[in-house]
């Protein structure tokens, strides 16, 4: 096993691709919890103006981690 040590402190891209950092993805763990993206949250809204989700549940909603493997398939 390697170890890999990520110091945001020497990152060549610092304060400039922060947003779009893929470490976050790679370290949150398969069944954590993470917040809405802009198009999630905007989704979830156009459901509760449409009555198909109440308030309450909207407020509770959260994107999960898909495995890799369901979403994979060999190429060639």
């Amino acid at each position: 096993m390697i170890d890999v040590i990520i110091d945001c402190q020497t990152c060549p891209v610092r304060d400039l691709h922060c947003a779009d950092c893929m470490v976050p993805a790679l370290l949150a763990f398969q069944d954590a919890q993470l917040p809405l993206d802009a198009a999630e949250r905007a989704a979830v809204t156009r459901f509760v103006e449409a009555g198909l989700v109440s308030v309450p549940e909207a407020a509770s909603v959260h994107a999960r981690r898909e495995p890799w493997g369901a979403h994979t398939r060999a190429v060639g």
